[in-house]
């Protein structure tokens, strides 16, 4: 999600806490860009040559949607979803969108945010006409669209393959690269962090992911992404509904992991797990059940979800300003806010009924659901890294405010604590959460407004490779 801008340094306390909760979603990942790509923004950037299976590709309208004003929260009756730009040749130039219409209903659906319109979006099937409502100034239109199919990532670098495994008879999509050289290679299985969103379309993306795919792509290693219950092609329940658990994921992953040792061209012997943000804590409950040989753990925590969500309450608030008093006062309600839903597992309507703070709380945790984020909650590093000795590197950058130094060097500690010597802890001056280069965590909060150009942070790509390389040789 968007972290928005603190223009005030001094807010209320109900306007600091919900602030605050509203830069959680950084852990959603960088959602903007995933909807654009969800909505095939990125089209263009594709050519169709890749291998695909028989899961039916589903379908984008071609439009980049965002709020109106980035630099503030998102809401439908304030800052609502527009259309920012509309791509050359999509279903959205044909069905006659224009950039600054305003996005009400999709199949008379409301549509609340830029990442609820993507989603409506992304469950269509290549060929399906959907009906959208807008605003265009004062007037009130409705557009009819044909979906074209979601391109088909391809790259100089390795051929890339689009199938499938099954889970519970249920088919979740795979985008595997593969090395164009013969013989078995190394592979790496990537984790991405908290939210719903497709990781299709990423390889030839310059930020995020997309530099990491495409390095490790050009070094020989073959990669997979296992899209999530309901996301790109994957068949299943959307990843928002109540049975989308964080073990239906693990069970995605672990038979991704399975079907990429399998693969003629995969040496099983040595395939790894990349992993980001929330990421590893999935990871953690993957590695147990199917063996990897190290696992990279990139900008993450090492404690209860629980604990970590209050400190990073103090520590963000701190960064923008906030009076001592101030800041204690937002930890306390924001703690008891946590304290109920995850440590009582109460509902999210049972705690939002306690304070518009919980509101906050809750509805920045973007649309998951309760048994989902209760799963996070009871996640414990130590004792899933107790069973697991294998080699891990932790990687922070001091730019990030999403997470912080103390916490890898805490999951370093951990993991070395139960196998001495297996983890390393690589600190990146000035990267972001994102993998971009900020010069300061407080930049990188207010990047939203600033709207500057971030570079990306070739030294996570040097020290991820190297990583690697030493691991294989060892």
């Amino acid at each position: 999600m968007i972290l928005p801008t603190f223009s005030a340094v001094r807010a209320s306390k109900s306007q600091a806490i919900c602030r605050f909760n509203r830069s959680l979603e950084v852990f959603v990942n960088f959602s903007v860009r995933l909807a654009a790509i969800a909505l095939g923004f990125f089209a263009s950037a594709f050519a169709a040559q890749a291998q695909s299976d028989s899961l039916p590709r589903h379908g984008v309208i071609g439009l980049r949607v965002a709020p109106s004003d980035l630099a503030k929260p998102e809401d439908p009756a304030t800052n609502p979803a527009t259309i920012q730009i509309v791509t050359p040749g999509s279903a959205g130039e044909a069905a006659g969108f224009q950039p600054g219409d305003v996005l009400l209903s999709l199949d008379d659906a409301p549509v609340s945010t830029a990442i609820d319109f993507a989603h409506k979006v992304s469950r269509h099937l290549a060929g399906e006409t959907i009906k959208i409502r807008i605003r265009r100034g004062a007037e009130e239109l409705t557009k009819t669209a044909v979906l074209k199919p979601r391109p088909l990532e391809t790259t100089p670098l390795a051929d890339v393959v689009y199938t499938s495994v099954s889970v519970d008879g249920v088919r979740r999509r795979l985008i595997v690269t593969k090395p164009q050289s013969p013989g078995r290679h190394p592979a790496v299985l990537l984790i991405g962090g908290l939210g719903c969103y497709s990781l299709d379309g990423m390889l030839t993306d310059p930020t995020g992911y997309g530099p990491i795919l495409s390095a490790l792509a050009q070094n020989n290693y073959v990669t997979m992404r296992v899209e999530k219950t309901g996301e790109g092609d994957s068949e299943g329940v959307p990843c928002t509904d109540p049975k989308a658990t964080v073990d239906l994921e693990v069970r995605g992953l672990v038979a991704g992991l399975r079907a990429l040792k399998s693969y003629d061209f995969v040496d099983p012997a040595r395939v790894f797990v990349f992993a980001h943000s929330l990421g590893p804590l999935i990871g953690s409950l993957v590695i147990p059940q199917e063996s990897v040989r190290g696992f990279i753990a990139a900008e993450t925590i090492g404690r209860t979800w629980f604990e970590y969500t209050i400190e990073n309450v103090r520590r963000q608030m701190a960064l923008l300003g906030q009076k001592p008093d101030e800041v204690d006062a937002v930890v306390r309600d924001n703690a008891q806010c946590a304290f109920h839903f995850f440590i009582e597992h109460e509902s999210a309507a049972a705690v939002s009924k306690r304070s518009t703070e919980c509101v906050d709380m809750i509805r920045s945790y973007a649309g998951l659901s309760d048994a989902y984020l209760h799963e996070i909650g009871d996640v414990s590093l130590g004792l899933q890294w107790k069973s697991v000795d294998i080699p891990v590197l932790v990687l922070y950058g001091t730019s990030d405010p999403a997470t912080s130094a103390d916490e890898g060097r805490y999951l370093t500690a951990l993991i070395n604590r139960h196998h001495p010597g297996r983890a390393t802890y690589v600190e990146l001056p000035r990267m972001g959460h994102d993998f971009a280069l900020y010069d300061s965590q407080l930049e990188f909060l207010r990047r939203a407004a600033d709207k500057k150009p971030h570079p990306y942070d070739d030294e996570v790509l040097t020290a991820i490779l190297k990583w690697l390389s030493d691991q294989l040789q060892s």
